[in-house]
């Protein structure tokens, strides 16, 4: 059986790293390279001189080389890199992972567009745990009627962390709206301090946490009059997240175009 060539978008990132080391462990995987924006400081130097990446392949910028070789990418990027990357894997028929968040709704579009033509895997958590989260959330606001409960999205991350809400934070309030049938976009309440207003039935509350080297932490609360109930996940570390990714990559590796999420998998 022939190895699932991968190569790594933004392989020095903390994703990118423990994806990178992950592939190299694994014996039906060939670990192709990891390619950087061409500004990164450690451009053309090993990685094993760079990062704790067992391989002496240069960090490269020739993200197109790369991507015409491989039959997987896995990007962990930014929006706006993810977009690039999947523009030159259209060209080449090249299937993409992407745990990428913070994408707007036209960004997402421009995804599902892209999937036309090659096969993709999107999905704003790659934990096996987050992807039941969303179900548990979903039949939990099904259950509990908005007249009664109230619904608030809590999520920690690492003070790196850019983007906020978190996507996953995002995606269990899709759901939660979804199971109550209304609109994320109608009901999410991101910002209490430019309007001194009270709380509205059916808001959907979020608020955000960031501080030291957190892998995540989601907290979904239905908060009644004489009772509250909260669906938990807190992750450990990255690896989580990493295996996610590579069970993504070996599915999406056998699909010729669409667009894919964890769930279809498990």
């Amino acid at each position: 059986m022939a190895k699932i060539k991968i190569a790594v978008a933004g392989c020095l990132g903390r994703m990118g790293q423990e994806i990178s080391k992950q592939i190299l462990q694994n014996k039906n995987l060939e670990f192709l390279g990891g390619f950087e924006h061409n500004k990164h400081k450690h451009i053309n130097k090993p990685l094993n001189k760079v990062s704790d990446i067992l391989s002496s392949k240069l960090v490269t910028a020739n993200s197109t080389q790369l991507i015409k070789e491989a039959n997987v990418i896995i990007d962990f990027t930014t929006p706006e890199s993810t977009l690039d990357n999947l523009k030159i894997a259209s060209a080449n028929k090249t299937a993409v992972v992407i745990g990428t968040t913070g994408m707007t709704d036209m960004q997402k579009k421009k995804v599902k567009g892209y999937s036309k033509k090659i096969p993709i895997l999107m999905s704003s958590n790659m934990s096996v745990g987050v992807n039941l989260l969303f179900n548990l959330v979903k039949q939990t606001a099904s259950a509990l009627k908005d007249t009664d409960y109230d619904i608030e999205i809590a999520e920690t991350h690492h003070k790196h962390k850019k983007d906020a809400p978190s996507g996953t934070a995002l995606s269990l309030g899709e759901y939660a709206a979804e199971g109550r049938k209304a609109k994320l976009n109608k009901s999410k309440v991101l910002d209490r301090t430019k309007k001194l207003t009270s709380r509205k039935k059916g808001d959907i509350g979020f608020s955000v946490t960031r501080g030291g080297e957190i892998a995540g932490e989601h907290i979904v609360s239905f908060i009644g009059v004489n009772d509250r109930i909260d669906l938990v996940h807190k992750a450990n570390n990255r690896s989580i997240f990493v295996s996610g990714a590579i069970e993504a990559a070996k599915f999406i590796s056998k699909k010729k175009q669409g667009l894919f999420n964890l769930k279809d998998i498990f």
